[in-house]
């Protein structure tokens, strides 16, 4: 999740937050999820659109993993906004443990 900290969405951070729940519809599980972690913070940056995304391995294809269906490794990508420059890139891995 991006943090909007003004108008249109500008924020230059990106949170990341847990639901150990598998049926978000049941009870109150929807709203149990984790205090957010910070994954990346670069100041005087509007960063848009996180989104995690499967490493393209074997094995995710395998899988058939996607952003809604990762595996224990991700790639963290976002449009960064910086001097007159916007680009989506990914500056590296994310690794899940329990």
């Amino acid at each position: 999740m991006a943090k909007a900290e003004g108008p249109s969405w500008k924020g230059n951070s990106v949170y990341i937050s847990f639901n150990k729940n598998a049926d978000l519809g049941a009870g109150k599980n929807s709203q149990e999820w984790s205090a957010p972690e910070i994954l990346l913070n670069k100041p005087a940056h509007i960063i848009w659109y996180p989104s995690l995304q499967p490493l393209n391995s074997a094995e995710d294809i395998a899988e058939k993993n996607t952003c809604l269906k990762l595996d224990k490794e991700a790639r963290l990508f976002y449009k960064d906004q910086y001097n007159n420059s916007s680009s989506y890139i990914s500056t590296g891995k994310i690794k899940f443990e329990k």
